[in-house]
């Protein structure tokens, strides 16, 4: 990691000491409506995994509405205990073939961009609070909303996604301009290495379950060189397995740029399944 990043990261975001006492990471964010996508890359046997979990629900509650954390299991730590198993095959594709590979846990992706002094997308904790706040400074784009539909009795649930150009950007888009949407659980009780030993009862957090949208790296809305338009996607009748609870699911929307040298995310958004 660079030295310019990290003095970023300790100057917003890193950890102060008055006396013996320690204040948490915090964030200053600038006001825009942007809203970062931490794509986090964790694993069952993953020992410290944990603390970066935990310092993403810090920053998330010290910035309300403002980061969405996607928990993706995969890789060498992501692996079955007993039956219990995290992973899901779009994840697992995400993290070896687009994302990734990861060499390094706990490491995250912030709104899938390459920032300066890194030579891919994939960042180590140390650098999260620094790249997030960075993040919160850049306008999007545009703007998105999400409406999910649920019917309990056949557990359909419907996503509808609709994108509208933000008033100050009458361009053309730079990229293939895409949507990808995710489902995500939380409160998902289970096996986890710590540093304390194996907890059998840890609370799973924000874990990818699926990807929804067709392709795992996004459906294209708008070809590069094409004016930024209103657009909705939709997926209709996503059937929710018996073994996820809907009041613990969220459908995860953002859009992004897709492009083999460019992914950035330009905005997201997260609402209940239920």
């Amino acid at each position: 990691m660079n030295k310019i990043a990290r003095l970023l990261t300790l100057a917003i975001g890193g950890f102060m000491t008055l006396g013996c006492e320690e204040i948490p990471p915090q964030i200053t964010p600038c006001q825009t409506s942007r809203v970062v996508l931490v794509e986090e890359f964790t694993g069952i046997d993953c020992v410290n995994c944990p603390a970066g979990a935990e310092k993403l629900e810090i920053l998330s509650s010290q910035n309300p509405g403002k980061i969405i954390v996607v928990g993706i299991h995969a890789g060498y730590f992501a692996t079955d205990h007993n039956g219990f198993d995290l992973r899901c095959p779009d994840g697992e594709s995400l993290e070896s073939l687009y994302l990734g590979p990861v060499s390094g846990y706990p490491a995250a992706s912030i709104n899938r961009r390459v920032f300066e002094g890194e030579s891919d997308v994939v960042a180590d904790l140390t650098e999260w609070a620094g790249y997030i706040g960075a993040e919160f400074c850049k306008r999007p784009i545009a703007e998105l909303s999400l409406t999910n539909t649920y019917d309990p009795l056949t557990r359909m649930a419907t996503v509808a996604v609709d994108i509208t150009p933000s008033t100050f950007f009458t361009g053309v888009v730079d990229e293939d301009l895409a949507v990808s949407v995710m489902i995500t659980e939380s409160n998902i009780v289970g096996y986890q290495k710590t540093p304390a030993g194996s907890n059998t009862s840890y609370v799973h957090k924000h874990v990818l379950r699926d990807v929804l949208t067709d392709s795992y790296t996004g459906d294209v809305l708008i070809t590069k060189g094409n004016v930024l338009t209103a657009q909705q996607k939709v997926i209709a009748d996503y059937p929710i397995p018996a073994g996820w609870n809907p009041d613990n699911c969220h459908a995860v929307a953002f859009i992004h740029y897709k492009a083999d040298d460019n992914k950035e995310i330009i905005q997201a958004v997260e609402a209940h399944i239920n």
